[in-house]
């Protein structure tokens, strides 16, 4: 009976050893997945950028998806710091500053679009290319060290004080050079001054400064393809053609917003 019992015992004794042999091999194993797994997960887990970014395409918020690549990253990474992104509009008096021009109605689309973290100014001058480098106004402009930088650079002034094509793209290179000095990730963006109608050497000039920033590499807005090349293009400048007319600022306003704010 003693050697029975004895027996039983010891068959008892090797199926528990060998179920809790089992059950630890399998809870090893399910232990060992998870971490490999977690592993992965941290592995393939997408940078900060990159969830500010997906977030924000999974809101539909990536208004600022036709913006330069670099102008994107930099605006992403500010939101994120939540530091401000400067915009600086600069120009002639063709911007319509004060008395809702475009420039006016594409500031104020952009701060209601994302008013903690855009910073948008207007820097509006009565000059050409030439004086506006060489005097304190460039250096206002860059003092405000903005990130991206909208450039109406006096085409039509220059054309009318006779500043010859190469002056006005020189003097353009050296506005760059002036804000990299405050913020080396400047964003430069060019366009030209509002169209006129039966105009003889403006619109070379213009698409001179199209090429001119096809070749430097500048992102360049092209707004004269929504105007019209009749005579109803008179209706869109004002008195003497001294400046676009409300309407003719709207067209402007209005291509610029489509730009800065895709929907």
């Amino acid at each position: 009976m003693k050697r029975f019992l004895l027996t039983l015992l010891t068959i008892g004794g090797i199926i528990f050893l060998i179920l809790g042999y089992i059950y630890w091999q399998d809870k090893t194993s399910v232990s060992t997945t998870n971490k490999e797994v977690s592993a992965a997960d941290i592995e393939d887990a997408p940078s900060e950028g990159e969830k500010t970014k997906e977030t924000a395409e999974q809101e539909g918020s990536m208004f600022y998806s036709n913006w330069p690549e670099s102008a994107q990253e930099d605006y992403l990474a500010a939101k994120e710091n939540g530091k401000p992104y400067k915009v600086a509009i600069v120009g002639s008096t063709a911007l319509g500053k004060d008395t809702n021009g475009w420039s006016e109605q594409l500031k104020s689309a952009l701060l209601e679009k994302d008013p903690d973290t855009l910073n948008v100014e207007i820097f509006q001058y009565d000059t050409i290319t030439i004086d506006f480098i060489y005097s304190e106004q460039s250096e206002e402009v860059a003092a405000y060290a903005p990130d991206m930088v909208l450039f109406e650079p006096f085409s039509l002034n220059d054309n009318t004080k006779g500043v010859t094509v190469q002056d006005n793209h020189d003097s353009i290179e050296i506005f760059l050079r002036t804000l990299k000095e405050a913020n080396e990730d400047v964003t430069l963006l060019l366009q030209p001054t509002y169209p006129l109608y039966n105009a003889t050497y403006y619109p070379g000039q213009v698409e001179e400064l199209q090429a001119f920033a096809e070749e430097k590499g500048y992102t360049y807005l092209n707004h004269w393809e929504e105007w019209p090349e009749d005579e109803t293009l008179d209706d869109l400048n004002g008195d003497n053609e001294q400046a676009p007319s409300e309407e003719g600022h709207k067209l402007w306003a209005d291509y610029l917003i489509k730009y800065f704010i895709a929907e």
